[in-house]
């Protein structure tokens, strides 16, 4: 429900009580000081002077608190002007009461001024609050623009007031034998007062409004002042028991109010205060949901950008596999026709293809579009067989230190992978360094927060470290802080899918001109590599005098594996596609093993072709080869031998085995 101001607070039953309780003693003590009203105290004019500062204060307070509200209504503006009225016309009060301020006189104007004054003073008062009543729309009415009209005439009112005390010479009170008495004329006024006191809580009565808090008070206010003016009237004179009185009972009523207002602007506050702290933390939690969702979208930007990363790795896998697979054969070909004299040069190519293999790894890997292929290894012998790989990368750019701890525990994991991540951390640092600094590459065995067994493999670097703001982007894919043309983006990409997919983790720690240094942990392995060679590596056995048949879409591909096959001692027969094949075998064609791609024009695939051959062909040995496929992984868990491409003669050999 919407705010409309302090006039609109209903009262409480019990805040009724207490002005009829209050009314009754205002009455009561009105009605008891009867008898003794004009019995004369001792003249202290300068109690006038305090009376009328303090209600200027109180009313001018008040008027403040009621025109500070917010968004305030017609009648809540000419309550206002009601007290701004009572405040300037206490000053009045003041500056014209004789021996108010000073001895001798008042402070302006003649002396009869005053009385005038404090009759308008009441009367005036009375008639601004008959105004709000009135003012005050029903119930069914909506609500009134506010206007400043009331405030602009109650200053004219007390100025015009101030002015017509002074424009008449008839006397407001008569000394006699010492005593201030009060004319005719001062006694008809304070009459006219408390009438207009009267009048206005009729007016309240009649309009409804004692149902809201402010006007039950007013009708306290009005009897407690209308009351005192008549008790003051009728005691006579001036420094009587009844004219003081009507002071300690108009500051009274008039506190009355502020107390009131003071204790709604204070529960206002509270509201507030209340409204903020719910604020703040409603706040809170949508900033919270905002960083959800936008962590969220960055997982979900990260993950599209794999997916697209995996499209195009597999695209480039599967083709370019195939090259590097006719690069394999051909190499291996080369090598027995020329022998030892090519060696070396066939090393370098090897090593080329190999790298080759690993970029399209890495684009398959990161995006969770290929899996590792783990075996029990020991990672002290992957770092001595690829330290004068990384040595002779790095050349004299930088100095590298490969060291291994003794007690290192075996681990499960892809020892390709294990040597694509080491190379790229390595790459990585090196060039950080712009060409001079040290690199150290430590294995060392390390815990899990529950104290099983680990091997941490440590790269670090003394080159110029990451600045903090892109250190949380290091591992996203195309990320990279190198030139243009010096870099792919997928080094660290391919380090956090392949730690991660091993089940260990990875973390960077960098200082900005100490250098870098990244911890990858893997749990340890069970069996020792010793131990799962035995178990998975069959004993080798010679296929010399052996049948195979070769289905292979590639024609360079098929050609170079027929005559790699062919120098082994295997008689070959080659097909294009699975149709063929069937056909091949359908025709009396016995083989004793069948090798086929997986991925092939036709009208079925490598998967489909070895289905249709164990079914029909169970005798029949088969091995699947493919460049890149997610039919692989499917075949793998059928049961399949699956070799990837490129592979090298001994791999297919002990395959076939």
């Amino acid at each position: 429900m919407p705010y409309r101001g302090f006039v609109e607070e209903v009262a409480s039953p019990r805040q009724r009580r207490l002005c009829l309780i209050g009314c009754v003693a205002v009455l009561t003590s009105v009605t008891l000081a009867l008898p003794y009203a004009a019995v004369q105290l001792p003249q202290l004019p300068h109690i006038s002077g305090m009376y009328g500062a303090a209600t200027a204060m109180i009313d001018l307070a008040t008027f403040w608190l009621l025109i500070s509200a917010p968004r305030p209504q017609r009648a809540h503006i000419v309550l206002a002007a009601a007290y701004l009225f009572a405040g300037l016309m206490a000053v009045l009060h003041v500056l014209t009461f004789p021996g108010a301020v000073f001895a001798e006189g008042p402070v302006i104007g003649s002396p009869h001024a005053v009385s005038w004054l404090f009759v308008g003073w009441r009367a005036g008062f009375a008639l601004f609050v008959a105004w709000a009543a009135l003012a005050e729309p029903r119930d069914d009415a909506g609500p009134d623009a506010s206007s400043t009209f009331p405030l602009v005439l109650a200053v004219l009112g007390a100025a015009a007031m101030a002015l017509g005390a002074q424009l008449t010479d008839a006397a407001a009170v008569t000394v006699v034998g010492g005593r201030s008495l009060f004319s005719h004329m001062s006694v008809v006024g304070s009459h006219v007062s408390a009438a207009a006191a009267a009048m206005a809580v009729v007016v309240i009565w009649r309009r409804g409004l004692l149902r809201r808090s402010i006007f039950v008070w007013l009708v306290f206010v009005l009897v407690a002042e209308g009351s005192g003016v008549w008790l003051s009237t009728f005691s006579g004179q001036r420094y009587s028991l009844a004219w003081y009185m009507t002071r300690i009972e108009g500051l009274l009523a008039n506190s009355v109010l502020l107390a009131l207002l003071a204790m709604h602007f204070r529960i206002v506050q509270k509201r507030l205060t209340d409204a903020v702290v719910a604020l703040q933390r409603r706040t809170d939690e949508l900033q919270a949901q905002v960083q959800r969702r936008e962590a969220a979208e960055t997982q979900l930007a990260r993950a599209q950008k794999l997916h697209v990363v995996g499209r195009l790795g597999a695209s480039l896998a599967h083709d370019l596999n195939n090259i590097l697979q006719v690069l394999t054969g051909r190499l291996m070909i080369v090598e027995r026709r020329a022998g030892p004299a090519v060696e070396q040069d066939v090393q370098v190519m090897r090593r080329s293809v190999r790298k080759a293999e690993a970029l399209t790894r890495q684009l398959t890997l990161i995006s969770g579009r290929r899996r590792n292929e783990p075996r029990v290894i020991a990672a002290a012998e992957v770092l001595e067989e690829i330290a004068e790989v990384l040595r002779s990368l790095v050349g004299t750019r930088c100095h590298l230190t490969i060291t291994a701890d003794d007690d290192l525990p075996p681990v499960a994991l892809d020892p390709l992978e294990l040597e694509i991540a080491v190379t790229n951390l390595v790459t990585n640092a090196c060039d950080a360094m712009r060409g001079h600094g040290e690199v150290w590459v430590r294995a060392s065995r390390a815990f899990t927060a529950d104290g099983d067994s680990a091997l941490m493999l440590t790269v670090q670097d003394n080159g110029e470290g990451i600045k903090p703001e892109i250190l949380e982007k290091v591992f996203e894919p195309f990320f990279t802080t190198k030139l243009r043309g010096h870099g792919t983006g997928l080094g660290l990409a391919q380090v956090h899918g392949f730690v991660t997919g091993s089940g260990g983790t990875v973390d960077v720690r960098s200082r900005l001109g100490e250098g870098t240094t990244v911890t990858m942990r893997f749990p340890a392995a069970l069996a020792t590599p010793e131990q799962e060679g035995a178990a998975l590596a069959p004993a080798p056995r010679s296929v010399e005098g052996r049948v195979l048949l070769l289905v292979e879409d590639n024609p360079d591909v098929r050609e170079s594996s027929v005559q790699l096959l062919g120098a082994e001692g295997l008689a070959v027969r080659a097909a294009c596609d699975g149709d063929e094949a069937l056909a091949v075998l359908a025709s009396g064609f016995s083989p004793d093993y069948l090798v086929s791609d997986i991925v092939m024009s036709g009208s079925m695939d490598g998967v489909e072709l070895v289905r249709e051959v164990r079914r029909r062909f169970p005798a029949i040995k088969t091995v699947l080869v493919t460049g890149y496929s997610d039919v692989a992984e499917r075949a793998r868990e059928e049961g399949f031998p699956v070799l990837r491409k490129p592979y090298d003669l001994a791999s297919l050999l002990a395959a076939l085995a």
